[in-house]
């Protein structure tokens, strides 16, 4: 027999890789997820530059898909603190895929337009609030969900104008 020391096995570090390999996933997890939205964005948003009468236009013809429809909220005599909802009494059999957002801006003489799933609308719990959209809205009598705006079903949500700031028009199909 021989008296030499024979050291012990080093333990092995495993928990150490582990650990790094779940940070490198949600690494490249939140990557990926900033790539998409930044994707999504672009190409769910429409930045157009036009004259008044052509924007004018283009709200008219959304408008005439749902002739004689009042908006889901509605404004006394345009002034934006006396708000009236029209929510349905009865839920619509159609089930409802995008909602559409138009904007235009007169000082710029820019539209936007905006398509936003229903599905993603579907997530968002509570009410929706738009006076964080529109300076000036007082938003404190609406109770709108997104559950109201399915029940109604298809047709203009909001339709908001502003001489001097431009307008703003919500629908959904």
């Amino acid at each position: 027999m021989s008296d030499t020391y024979v050291e012990p096995p080093k333990p092995k570090r495993t928990w150490l890789w582990i650990i790094l390999g779940v940070f490198a996933f949600l690494f490249v997890v939140g990557i990926s997820m900033a790539a998409f939205t930044a994707y999504w964005v672009t190409s769910n948003m429409d930045f157009v530059e036009t004259a008044a009468p052509e924007a004018a236009k283009s709200f008219d013809e959304v408008r005439a898909k749902f002739p004689g429809q009042r908006p889901l909220i509605e404004f006394q005599d345009g002034d934006r603190s006396q708000v009236t909802t029209n929510k349905a009494d009865t839920p619509s059999p159609v089930r409802l895929t995008t909602l559409h957002i138009i904007a235009f801006d007169d000082g710029e003489g820019r539209m936007v337009k905006v398509d936003v799933p229903f599905w993603l609308l579907r997530l968002k719990s509570g009410p929706i609030a738009f006076s964080s959209y529109a300076s000036g809205f007082n938003d404190e009598r609406i109770n709108l969900s997104v559950e109201d705006i399915e029940r109604r079903g298809p047709g203009i949500v909001l339709d908001l104008a502003h001489p001097s700031e431009g307008r703003v028009l919500i629908w959904a199909e």
